[in-house]
């Protein structure tokens, strides 16, 4: 007598949810993206934040932490060719707006000081 071919399990509902959620990495670089804002709106603004050079330094390193953990779960979501998490999406966009705002002004500052277009690095003017 023939046994009748067992049927493979589909993945049950909870599983397929569970597999849907974004990975903790992923929700703590959301949080380290949101950290320039919030030290922007503790501080007073950006400005007291990129005129500070070592706290600008570790804003930015940990804002770029993030943007890379965002690019990764990215990156992992097109080989296994599904859609992208909405987080991927939310770490990136607001990860890049400091990281933006910090490559301009830190260009601007380092063209200010290459150029000499300050006071501080020319002799007094008679």
């Amino acid at each position: 007598m023939e046994r009748p071919a067992l049927k493979p399990d589909s993945p049950a509902p909870a599983a397929a949810i569970v597999a849907r959620l974004p990975a903790f990495e992923l929700w703590i670089a959301f949080l380290f993206s949101i950290v320039p804002h919030a030290a922007g709106l503790f501080a007073g603004g950006y400005g007291q934040i990129i005129t500070n050079a070592p706290l600008a330094v570790i804003v930015t390193i940990v804002d770029v932490v993030a943007l890379v953990i965002a690019y990764l779960q990215f990156r992992e979501d097109l080989h296994a060719k599904r859609a992208p998490h909405w987080l991927v999406w939310a770490t990136i966009a607001v990860g890049a707006i400091w990281l933006i705002y910090a490559v301009f002004v830190g260009a601007l500052l380092l063209l200010g000081q290459l150029f000499c277009i300050n006071q501080d690095c020319r002799g007094p003017i008679r």
